[in-house]
């Protein structure tokens, strides 16, 4: 992974097929200097937040993604599995996509083509808004 040309990290959580107001969709994204998260129902946005951040802690994520080993590979078919939630990973340079990668999870299976400790990756991005569980209570 060439970690020293990535300017941008996102991290994308699309939620189960619930009723709307039980949605909550989000798209976190993180740049050298700022984080912005998206929080949408169903395309509906409810809410758009940016924070700044330090050269520091965007360093720890771009860390965080070799340390918990994000990649591709192959997970196999979902096999009509409907209805799960799923993840997606990417990165760019600022100008073109480097890596992109989705997991989905559902009937208790993951499929897609996105490996790695996903869960402690995506805490480490989450931990950057602060307001997070706020958030994604919105009505």
């Amino acid at each position: 992974m060439i970690i020293t040309t990535i300017q941008q990290v996102t991290y994308h959580f699309g939620d189960a097929s619930v009723p709307p107001e039980y949605h909550r969709s989000y798209t976190i994204t993180v740049n050298t200097d700022k984080v912005r998260i998206v929080v949408d129902s169903y395309g509906e946005i409810l809410a758009k937040k940016e924070y700044e951040i330090t050269n520091k802690q965007f360093d720890d994520i771009i860390n965080s993604l070799e340390k918990n080993k994000i990649r591709n590979c192959t997970l196999g078919d979902d096999q009509g599995c409907s209805g799960g939630t799923i993840e997606r990973i990417s990165f760019s340079d600022g100008e073109s996509e480097i890596f992109f990668g989705s997991v989905y999870h559902c009937g208790g299976k993951d499929t897609g083509n996105l490996c790695g400790d996903i869960a402690n990756f995506t805490d480490d991005v989450k931990n950057l808004v602060p307001d997070l569980d706020e958030l994604l209570l919105l009505i």
